[in-house]
C-alpha cells in the first residue's frame, strides 16, 4: 500500500507547471476526475506523491480540482526531477555540516500510531514503528544503503510502517471505493505486524533488492507493488 496520512490539503489550488527537462518528454498528461487527488493519481501510476509533485512543480498537498491536467512523468523523468530539487528550506543540520538523519528535530506527526514496546525508524515525519527485530534490521540496512549507495531509505508516509487494525480498515475502505489502490483486509496486512515498511522512490527499492536479503527485507509483496518491502527475519 502506497503513502497513507496526506498532509493537510493547502488553502486554494496551486496553478501546475511541469518541471520538464530539455527535449522530448514521454510524460503523459492526465485530466483530473472528480474525487481524484495527487496521491491517489501518483498511485495508480505507481509512482510517490512526491515525484508526481515535483514534477509538477506543486506541493505535495496540492488540492487538485476536476478538469485540471497534470503531468504523470516516467520513473526516469520522476527520478530525475527529484534529483533537481533542493533541500527544503530550514531543513534540520547536524553540527559538523552534514545533513541530519531522516527525523532529526522534525516534530510526530498527527496520526502516527503508538506502538509500546516496538521498535523505531526514523521518517520526516518523526519516528515510525516496526517490530523490534525488524526496526533492528531496517536501521542496520539503512546505514549500508547510505554508505555503499548514497540512498537514504526514506518511508513514503507517516502510515508507511506500522499502522494499527482501525488505520488498516480505513484504508480497505477506501480501496473498495475506488479512491485508492490495493490495500488488504484488516487482520491480513503486515503493516499491522510491524513487518512491512512502503518507500519513497524506485531507487530505494533498488537499493533494497541488492542488500535488502541479508537484513531479512526485500520480499515482493504484489506485481508493480515496487514500494512495498516485508521483512521475513534473517
Amino acid at each position: 500500500m502506497r503513502r497513507i496520512g496526506v498532509r493537510a490539503m493547502l488553502l486554494g489550488v496551486l496553478a501546475i507547471a511541469p518541471v520538464t527537462a530539455p527535449g522530448a518528454s514521454a510524460a503523459l498528461p492526465h485530466e483530473v476526475m472528480p474525487g481524484e487527488t495527487l496521491w491517489s493519481i501518483a498511485a495508480a501510476n505507481n509512482l510517490t506523491t512526491r515525484t508526481v509533485a515535483v514534477y509538477n512543480g506543486v506541493s505535495e498537498d496540492t488540492q487538485v480540482i476536476a478538469g485540471q491536467t497534470i503531468e504523470v512523468p516516467t520513473v526516469e523523468e520522476g527520478a530525475a526531477a527529484l534529483a533537481t530539487q533542493p533541500e527544503p528550506a530550514g531543513a534540520a543540520v547536524a553540527p559538523t555540516g552534514e545533513p541530519a538523519p531522516v527525523g532529526a528535530g522534525v516534530e510526530q506527526a498527527p496520526g502516527i500510531p503508538s506502538a509500546p514496546g516496538m521498535g523505531h525508524i526514523p521518517s520526516p515525519w518523526g519516528e515510525l514503528h516496526l517490530a523490534p527485530a525488524a526496526a533492528d534490521a531496517w536501521n542496520a540496512m539503512r546505514e549500508e544503503s547510505l554508505r555503499v549507495y548514497g540512498v537514504e531509505l526514506v518511508p513514503d508516509g507517516p502510515l508507511s510502517a506500522y499502522r494499527t487494525y482501525e488505520q488498516q480498515a480505513e484504508l480497505h475502505g477506501l480501496y473498495v471505493s475506488g479512491a485508492a489502490p490495493p490495500a488488504n483486509p484488516p487482520g491480513t496486512s503486515s503493516h499491522e505486524l510491524g513487518l512491512a515498511v512502503d518507500v519513497d522512490t524506485p531507487q530505494m527499492r533498488s537499493a533494497i533488492d541488492q542488500i535488502g536479503v541479508k537484513y531479512g527485507w526485500g520480499k515482493v509483496h504484489a506485481p508493480g507493488e515496487w514500494w512495498h518491502v516485508d521483512y521475513v527475519g534473517g
